[in-house]
């Protein structure tokens, strides 16, 4: 609730990207905002299960110049798991930044339709 995933996946070139809208852990309203971005190392076509490197970015502002105190950071890893081509789960485990600590699974469902050509 309140948050909400999205994932790229491209099979013609091997990699992924997902960006991640959430709150911090006590946190509400703007100072609380959190962008995470999800990345791998170059993956197999038709993998089921893909690990990735978690980021979180910090001190930039929507519709902005680029802020020289911006900066992005590795905190923690996951593993994007596709049942099917309609249904996914991403595990998450931070190991530094804001949400040092926590863990958990997220289920992911596709809102829009599913690719051509997919067959599971």
């Amino acid at each position: 609730s309140g948050q909400g995933l999205t994932v790229d996946v491209n099979p013609n070139s091997g990699t992924v990207f997902s960006a991640w809208y959430t709150y911090a852990p006590n946190g509400a309203g703007a100072g609380g905002q959190r962008w995470y971005t999800a990345q791998p190392a170059p993956f197999v076509p038709g993998a089921r299960s893909i690990p990735v490197t978690i980021y979180e970015t910090s001190g930039g502002a929507f519709d902005a110049p680029t802020d020289p105190a911006q900066k992005t950071v590795p905190v923690g890893s996951g593993t994007l798991a596709f049942q099917s081509c309609s249904a996914a789960t991403f595990g998450y485990s931070f190991t530094g930044g804001s949400s040092n600590g926590l863990s958990g699974i997220i289920a992911l469902r596709r809102v829009g339709p599913v690719p051509k050509g997919c067959t599971s």
